[in-house]
């Protein structure tokens, strides 16, 4: 039986009109130890599934099953026990130090006099040693990079000792080391501890490589699940990110730029899958130079020598680097 289970599941949110039905009969399955990554274009929904998950928001049909629970139907003290949220506005906390708020992940285990055992204090401690805050425990949270503030909350959940934790769009505001870094601690998080981890995210490249499932979500139109490389294989992103302006390069894995190409070139290369080869074909392409076998300017790639040599039929230029070659292109292209 699934760990957690969507059956039949609608979601939306109540407008002045009504309600606004983002996603309907959703039917979706995840495992213990997963970490499985939202993703789509803005307004598919992911926050909003993420958030029904996490009952901040009702379903207006079907259930949502956790260990055969339903979650809509226990009380929140117990759903604190199963599910753990860190969401983006989290921006206005209080000036707590990093244990204070690491330590309200105990909430739900304390009663109302809120008074930490040595059992709740060995939680966040190792909480903080998890998400690599050690050190940090005094400081307060205000005088923190957007990166580390990031683990703490992390933390908070951690201390919390859900079996899922739901995230939503953790990377955002963050630069790329530290994009880079969560989505890494969220791997080594579900791998290490077990927990069901869910997280929204704009990141597909990266997600690709961490993720054990991806949440592809198209706009009223249904979640597809599978694991990354299948994805691939099966066209679901040249699909769901079909665009004028930019293609999915299975080979890579990335997004290219359509770009204007209204100039042609031909090329010769001593290896063609070689580094200088493959970056000369991109400068090219991004100066708007499409690769086209008989056309008056040549340039040859000269890898063992390190160097580019443009030939126009009556010049040889030989260039060090490809941004002189990219001028002397340039150059003879005004010429002629």
């Amino acid at each position: 039986m699934p760990f957690l289970q969507l059956s039949h599941v609608n979601i939306g949110y109540p407008t002045k009109k009504g309600v606004r039905m983002v996603q309907s009969d959703l039917n979706l399955t995840a495992h213990e130890g997963e970490l499985i990554a939202l993703i789509g274009k803005n307004g598919c929904g992911k926050s909003t599934l993420l958030r029904s998950i996490a009952i901040l928001q009702p379903i207006w049909q079907g259930h949502i099953l956790l260990n055969g629970e339903d979650l809509s139907a226990i009380t929140p003290n117990k759903r604190a026990r199963l599910l753990s949220v860190v969401l983006t506005e989290h921006e206005s906390v209080a000036s707590f130090t990093v244990r204070e708020l690491i330590s309200i992940g105990r909430d739900p285990y304390t009663g109302w006099l809120g008074s930490l055992t040595e059992e709740d204090n060995r939680i966040i401690s190792e909480a903080i040693g998890m998400t690599y805050l050690e050190g940090f425990e005094e400081r307060n949270i205000h005088e923190l990079s957007d990166g580390e503030r990031q683990r703490v909350f992390i933390a908070r959940a951690l201390a919390q000792d859900t079996p899922v934790i739901l995230l939503d769009e953790p990377t955002s505001h963050l630069d790329l080391p530290n994009r880079i870094n969560i989505l890494l601690l969220l791997q080594k998080l579900a791998r290490e501890t077990g927990k069901t981890i869910f997280l929204s995210t704009h990141e597909l490249e990266t997600a690709m490589q961490v993720a054990d499932k991806l949440w592809l979500m198209e706009k009223e139109r249904g979640v597809t699940v599978g694991v990354p490389e299948d994805m691939v294989l099966n066209g679901c992103f040249d699909t769901v990110f079909r665009h004028p302006s930019y293609e999915f390069d299975k080979e890579y894995g990335s997004f290219v730029v359509q770009k204007l190409l209204d100039k042609s070139i031909s090329t010769r290369v001593q290896h063609p899958n070689g580094l200088m080869a493959r970056w000369t074909t991109k400068a090219l392409s991004r100066k708007g130079y499409r690769i086209s076998p008989g056309a008056p300017l040549e340039l040859f790639v000269d890898e063992e020598n390190r160097c580019w040599t443009i030939h126009d039929g009556e010049r040889t230029v030989v260039t060090h680097s490809i941004e002189e070659a990219l001028q002397k292109i340039a150059d003879l292209y005004v010429e002629r």
